[in-house]
């Protein structure tokens, strides 16, 4: 099966997916909500806040699970479930697909060079001396949003080298509301009896019967 699918299918299943979206969520709204053109805030000013926000954001939904730990890499805020780990990179909106990581950080860079069974590519030494987690397969979360109107766009994938002017990606999809329902969501509804079980039974009444011509 192809890693995309894999990936997918098990990160989906655990709610690491429905997570993301989450913290993406709640970051936008508390990034549009506290900061204001018009008091000077810059298209500069809400993209480091809408990293830093998400990054923030993503630790607190992940508090509670253990089975998520924390997986910086080279100083890169990073999260890992499984051998999974997922790092942050914020995009023009609408255009996840023009990410250039040939000019984008080292550590990115790095990313982008990880070998791939598919499309096998050259891995160019950038001198990075990285403590990277064995066996972990790092994706990127790209994230993004307007303000006016309200929009916002997640997508988690495979980065690819493109120094080639080729796709920014081996494979990438969007976390949006197509996921489904969130499986750490799953309650059991409690059946309410009518009445205690000391209590005297309730008379049932039966309607009469009535007989037409």
């Amino acid at each position: 099966m192809a890693e995309d699918r894999v990936a997918w299918d098990e990160l989906l299943a655990a709610g690491f997916l429905h997570a993301l979206r989450e913290a993406h969520r709640e970051a936008t709204l508390a990034v549009f909500g506290g900061l204001s053109r018009a008091a000077g805030f810059t298209e500069r000013s809400y993209g480091v806040s809408a990293f830093d926000v998400l990054a923030t954001q993503i630790d607190r939904v992940f508090e509670a699970e253990p089975q998520v730990v924390r997986d910086d890499l080279n100083g890169s805020p990073g999260w890992r479930y499984g051998r999974y780990r997922i790092l942050l990179k914020r995009h023009e909106f609408g255009n996840v697909w023009g990410i250039r990581w040939d000019r984008d950080s080292p550590t990115k860079q790095a990313v982008a060079q990880q070998s791939y069974i598919d499309d096998p590519q050259l891995s160019l030494p950038l001198g990075i001396e990285g403590h990277d987690t064995p066996g972990a397969v790092t994706l990127v979360l790209a994230h993004s949003a307007t303000e006016a109107p309200l929009e916002m766009e997640l997508f988690l994938g495979r980065a690819r080298w493109n120094a080639d002017g080729g796709t920014a990606w081996h494979w990438v999809k969007a976390v949006d509301d197509t996921i489904g329902p969130d499986p750490r969501r799953k309650l059991v509804e409690r059946t309410m009896p009518l009445w205690e079980d000391e209590q005297e039974d309730v008379p049932m009444r039966l309607r009469e019967e009535r007989k037409t011509a």
